[in-house]
């Protein structure tokens, strides 16, 4: 008569192992879903960079040489994790006016400092941009918000639509997220 022993279930780090390891030999996984995004008047949510399957992590070290795991998808729980807010006072034809993007982490969330933040932004006809391709120097950044101040010069009235992407990661203890966000916004010019 033989003896049975009990079988153990997988760890939870086999699991995650075994879908990494599934998904680098191109085995068919489910992408995680695109995360909400921030909340923006007007905007469009945004989607992060390639899916990692089923929502795992993928570990990797920062230029400082920090361990850090890289999340492709919404936390867990599908919390939202960052807010964005873009402010559209009403310009002056004629004159250089401002608009800000902004993002502003939810906790526990932070900004990302060392990612390559930047937004890139297409103007309406007519209408001039100070700076169409602004990169992380020109944004008001730290661990609570990253900001950015668009300048133009619309030479007539009326409402003008602005659009582009807006790349920029937050972080938590544990992870980070790469975003890429598609922004759209009108000034009313008078």
């Amino acid at each position: 008569m033989s003896s049975l022993r009990p079988t153990a279930s997988p760890s939870p780090f086999a699991a995650v192992l075994a879908a990494l390891l599934a998904s680098a030999c191109g085995a068919d996984t489910k992408p995680a879903a695109a995360p909400t995004g921030g909340t923006a008047s007007p905007a469009k949510s945004g989607e992060t960079g390639k899916p990692v399957a089923d929502g795992k992590t993928a570990e990797g070290t920062t230029a400082d040489g920090k361990n850090v795991k890289k999340v492709d998808g919404p936390p867990p729980g599908g919390d939202e994790r960052y807010a964005l807010q873009i402010d559209t006072p009403v310009a002056k034809a004629g004159q250089e006016s401002s608009v800000t993007v902004r993002v502003v982490p939810k906790a526990p969330w932070h900004m990302n400092l060392d990612f390559p933040t930047s937004l890139k932004l297409a103007a309406p006809e007519g209408v001039t941009l100070v700076n169409a391709d602004l990169k992380k120097a020109d944004a008001k950044l730290d661990e609570n918000t990253c900001a950015f101040d668009v300048k133009f010069t619309a030479p007539a009235a009326g409402e003008h639509a602005f659009s582009g992407k807006f790349k920029f990661a937050v972080c938590q203890d544990e992870a980070c997220s790469p975003v890429t966000e598609e922004v759209e916004f009108k000034v009313a010019v008078k």
